[in-house]
């Protein structure tokens, strides 16, 4: 009976594995939009009022992004230091590594929802359209 139980539990993680494979293999899609803004100019001075929200949370998001990365480079030279200071060696000095992968970039997604909801409100029509980019 163990052996039974055994094997299933084997068998049972060989499927969660596979399809965990085949899963990351799938085809990657990319959404298009295209704008068509309203035609009275009121709705067209509201559709400026969401570019302008729309840059505001751009900026912020980069400037978090810099300060993210700002910081783990600070961070790398504090751990490289460190590192430095508690080698015994020469050979453990030489494992010291003063470079380190800080490489946050901004994340727009909620910006470009957000003036996406803003776009409709407004009276704009939004027409969105995905395409397969990999592993079609």
């Amino acid at each position: 009976m163990k052996f039974f139980r055994a094997r299933s539990q084997v068998w049972g993680m060989a499927v969660v594995c596979a399809s965990l494979c085949l899963t990351a293999c799938g085809p990657i899609y990319k959404t298009d939009y295209t704008y068509i803004p309203p035609e009275d100019s009121a709705s067209r001075q509201c559709l400026n009022q969401c570019l302008g929200m729309q840059a505001d949370c751009r900026a912020r998001a980069e400037d978090r992004a810099t300060r993210e990365n700002t910081a783990c480079q600070q961070n790398a030279m504090v751990n490289y230091s460190v590192c430095l200071a508690t080698a015994k060696t020469e050979a453990d000095r030489n494992r010291c590594s003063a470079s380190s992968y800080c490489n946050r970039q901004p994340d727009l997604s909620p910006c470009d929802a957000d003036y996406r909801a803003c776009y409709r409100n407004c009276g704009g029509t939004i027409i969105s359209q995905q395409r397969c980019i990999s592993g079609c």
